[in-house]
């Protein structure tokens, strides 16, 4: 199914993906509402459409720019779904534990598994595509 070299890495990342499909699905249920079909929609392309895209040498650029913008988006909905929704006191212990910003940190480690991938199919770098090396 995936590369053998780098099937380890795909596999964090499609795990990661799903977790937060699932986590999304329990804590936004698309029946109660349509806006929660934006989250929905992200972490299915996450899940079943970029683990695929990192498999293969000429699509991971496109995966690592895709998991870029899949990640921001589910930073600043998450953080903004934070603040709209807080009704606590604003203490250091309250923000850490009590926001979603956990959940934005284990968003993140997602890019730390595109890097490696990416650096992995293309360790001198994309660039090297476009003057014609040899990255291997």
């Amino acid at each position: 199914m995936f590369r053998r070299e780098i099937r380890e890495l795909i596999l964090a990342f499609l795990f990661l993906s799903l977790g937060g499909l699932l986590l999304h699905v329990r804590i936004h249920p698309p029946s109660e509402s349509l806006f929660n079909w934006i989250p929905l929609f992200f972490t299915i392309v996450n899940t079943l459409g970029i683990p695929f895209l990192f498999n293969r040498r000429d699509t991971v650029p496109y995966a690592y720019i895709f998991t870029w913008a899949t990640v921001a988006a589910g930073t600043v909905g998450m953080a903004y779904f934070s603040i709209t929704t807080w009704n606590i006191p604003v203490t250091v212990i309250n923000v850490v534990l009590k926001s979603t910003l956990p959940d934005i940190i284990i968003l993140w480690a997602k890019i730390l598994l595109a890097h490696k991938i990416l650096r992995f199919h293309w360790p001198g770098g994309v660039a090297m595509r476009r003057e014609g090396g040899c990255a291997e």
